[in-house]
Formats: C-alpha cells, structure tokens, sequence
C-alpha cells in the first residue's frame, strides 16, 4: 500500500466516524425535543449540512481509492 492509499483509507475511516457522531448528536438532540425548540434550528441546519458535506467526501474518497 503507498502512501496515498494509506492517506485514503485513514480519511475513510476518520469520515465514517465523524459521519455517525453527527448521527448520534442529531439522534441525542431529537430525542431530548430540541429539534422542535426554534433556539436549535441553526444548529441543526448546521449539522444536517456537516453530515452531507461529510457524508459526499466520504464517497469522494471511496471513489478516489478505486480509481
């Protein structure tokens, strides 16, 4: 495995955990209702798109490894 290789797979796995800890921290908030609380609508907007966002790197780099 060269270098990049081993870049990709460590960046696959830091976004794969980074991925379900932004789960878990939408999951804590909606179970605690403060998904309905308007305070949090920022902040939940803001972790949806971190998930996205981090959600299309992991593809990208998943990608990038099987080129």
């Amino acid at each position: 495995m060269n270098d990049e290789e081993s870049a990709l797979e460590e960046a696959i796995a830091n976004l794969r955990e980074a991925a379900q800890r932004i789960r878990a921290t939408q999951n804590l908030m909606h179970s605690q209702g403060m998904t309905e609380n308007v305070n949090y609508r920022e902040l939940l907007m803001r972790l949806s798109t971190a998930l996205a966002m981090t959600e299309a790197a992991y593809v990208e780099a998943r990608r990038r490894r099987n080129l």
